[in-house]
């Protein structure tokens, strides 16, 4: 059997195993698992992930990635969720709510 060179191990999708590529359904290319997560929260339409903002759309086999921004990354933030599924969302009672800020100069809501 011939030695093959570092990185001459691409797999069906071009992923180089050796530098530790593999490949990511979701997102559709080839990631680090420790660099990128191959997985997106359950209970979110649109996240930021700490460095980019990401959405789900309707596919032909469910929810699929939809887009997600490719900025780099000089420092990590908390990651969050921007838009709940529907079925996800808790609602919230009518008197568990603050009261709306009256602003005292417009006589209006703020």
């Amino acid at each position: 059997m011939p030695i093959r060179p570092p990185g001459s191990d691409w797999d069906l999708h071009g992923c180089i195993a050796s530098a530790g590529y593999s490949w990511c359904d979701l997102l559709g290319k080839c990631i680090r698992a420790w660099q990128e997560s191959c997985d997106y929260p359950q209970n979110c339409l649109t996240w930021f992930d700490g460095c980019n903002t990401c959405s789900l759309v309707e596919g032909e086999k469910g929810l699929t990635l939809g887009l997600c921004t490719e900025i780099y990354c000089f420092a990590e933030e908390t990651p969050y969720c921007v838009l709940q599924r529907p079925e996800a969302q808790v609602a919230i009672e009518p008197w568990l709510m603050d009261p709306p800020v009256i602003n005292p100069f417009t006589g209006g809501h703020r």
